[in-house]
């Protein structure tokens, strides 16, 4: 879609649907956000039309008919309208003949999120294969959600052991650790929107996404950091100095973007809790009980773009709960 084409709504949720139990659980999703924060739905329905090619033989092009494949997907959009106009929220639905991915990085550029399901396949096919939940969270002109297929609200959301350990918040918690202990278990944030963080603190973008997000759901904020000590090798021990530093520099920078984010939304419940480990597996757990988990990535378009960086890649394919993806500007430096 040309970004100069008109929409009803270039505000909308744009929801990819394609008839499978990840994008019906996306749109049950972003029904319920579209309510919450007053939005109309998109419903886009993309497909490509298979070409048929001979190596060793000159034939005469045949071209392939349509017809089936655009009734397919028409029917589908039809049945996810319904959906959306029974539970009283505006639809409009749009096809296009093309990369599911692209046709819904083109629709972001006139709407305020994109929703799409994960199939939450994990593994190295998952993780580069799957399209349309990775690239489009890459290059979206909006924020993503990406919404696990074995997601729903009702689920049973239980914290699971973690190696990544907590070691201060803002709370003044005693945090008993069994350094003999390979695992701990996991903390608890329901009812919560979490938010990661990396060394751009306060500036991050994700985090004032995420800001956004908790208030327009009325749920509190926890802002997560990670410093990582873990020794990859016998060069380098944190001695206790060098440990206690790193904690208070995390510990210092996390507290400055709660008082930031607590001085623009005041009504707003926010605090934060500081790890030791893994990036990727404090989000991911995190995501085990979290309503919304928000991360950032700094997706540079191309092969690295697909990727999404280590860390945003890492957590797409394994998170539990809804993931919105927030695009770092290139103009943000750690």
């Amino acid at each position: 879609m040309a970004q100069n084409v008109k929409v009803a709504d270039p505000q909308a949720i744009v929801v990819g649907i394609d008839g499978s139990k990840a994008s019906r659980n996306a749109l049950r999703f972003a029904i319920g956000e579209a309510k919450a924060l007053g939005r109309s739905i998109r419903l886009v329905g993309a497909y490509t039309i298979p070409s048929v090619a001979a190596a060793t033989i000159d034939v005469s092009y045949v071209p392939i008919d349509d017809t089936s494949i655009r009734a397919s997907v028409t029917a589908t959009l039809k049945e996810a309208a319904a959906e959306v106009k029974a539970s009283g929220v505006g639809v409009e639905a749009v096809i296009e003949v093309g990369d599911a991915a692209g046709v819904l990085v083109e629709e972001s550029s006139q709407a305020s999120l994109a929703v799409v399901g994960s199939r939450g396949r994990g593994g190295f096919a998952g993780r580069l294969l799957g399209t349309v939940s990775s690239a489009l969270p890459a290059h979206a002109h909006c924020p993503t959600i990406v919404v696990p297929v074995g997601w729903s609200p009702e689920g049973e959301h239980t914290p699971k052991n973690s190696s990544s350990r907590p070691i201060r918040d803002d709370r003044g918690t005693v945090f008993e650790l069994d350094e003999d202990a390979e695992t701990v278990p996991g903390l608890d944030f329901a009812g919560k929107v979490v938010v990661g963080v990396d060394s751009l603190g306060k500036e991050s973008p994700a985090l004032w996404a995420a800001a956004d997000v908790a208030e327009q759901r009325g749920t509190p904020l926890e802002i997560v950091a990670v410093i990582s000590t873990t020794v990859v090798g016998p060069e380098w021990l944190p001695s206790t100095g060098d440990m206690e530093r790193l904690v208070e520099e995390g510990a210092g920078k996390l507290e400055l973007a709660r008082l930031a984010v607590a001085e623009k939304h005041p009504d707003l419940d926010v605090h934060w809790t500081l790890f030791d480990g893994q990036p990727a597996e404090v989000l991911v757990r995190a995501s085990d009980t979290a309503d919304v988990l928000v991360i950032g990535t700094r997706g540079r378009g191309g092969f690295a773009g697909l990727l999404l960086g280590s860390t945003s890649q890492s957590v797409l394919p394994y998170s539990a709960c809804p993931t919105m993806v927030v695009r770092t500007k290139k103009d943000h430096h750690s």
